[in-house]
């Protein structure tokens, strides 16, 4: 497995962790609160983002930040000593980097 798959699926494992903790907090309060079916219907009114566009902004920067850490991580392995392996890694974490912010950039247009 090559390390862009490495960082890849580390990142997707994170992503889901989050939404699992997301989820299971939401649930802990719809489980103490006394009105279940109040809760229910207010889960199913909220959106599954956040509403506030800069904590939105502050995750996807946090995340950003995060995925750069795995790249700098990446040129430090041992296992990768060859300059041409750590550029190719590079040029793969850009694409994958410039693909994302435009995606990001497309929603915000959108919204």
């Amino acid at each position: 497995m090559e390390l862009k798959d490495v960082i890849l699926s580390t990142l997707a494992e994170i992503e889901e962790d989050i939404e699992e903790t997301q989820s299971c907090d939401q649930q802990e309060q719809c489980d103490t609160a006394d009105h279940k079916e109040e809760c229910v219907e207010e889960k199913a009114q909220t959106p599954t983002k956040r509403p506030d566009s800069l904590s939105d902004e502050a995750y996807f920067l946090e995340h950003l930040r995060e995925r750069i850490l795995v790249l700098f991580e990446g040129f430090q392995s041992p296992h990768n000593k060859s300059v041409e392996a750590k550029v190719d890694l590079t040029l793969n974490f850009l694409e994958y980097l410039l693909a994302t912010l435009d995606e990001r950039l497309e929603a915000l247009k959108k919204s």
